[in-house]
């Protein structure tokens, strides 16, 4: 039994667009352009602080390994600040 097989082939179309993954609310913070001893100043409320610091930590750990710099993340009486310390 011979099936006639239906397909297209298309080429130099590029890699397939992302469809899942972990999307980042903080992939917009400019990690890569602070100097040392610069600072990232993020107002919030207290309670947002409280859900929000361990995901910005999480996010500065990561790139602080992709560029190869590093990052301290702390409770500020105005919110979270983000210190490139090196």
């Amino acid at each position: 039994m011979d099936r006639e097989k239906r397909f297209r082939v298309y080429e130099n179309v590029g890699p397939p667009p992302s469809s899942g993954g972990r999307k980042t609310r903080w992939g917009d913070l400019p990690l890569d352009t602070i100097g040392v001893n610069g600072l990232i100043e993020m107002p919030m409320e207290p309670s947002e602080v409280q859900s929000q610091i361990h995901a910005i930590r999480s996010y500065a750990w990561r790139m602080a390994k992709k560029l190869d710099k590093k990052f301290s993340v702390r409770k500020t009486d105005y919110g979270i600040g983000i210190w490139r310390t090196q």
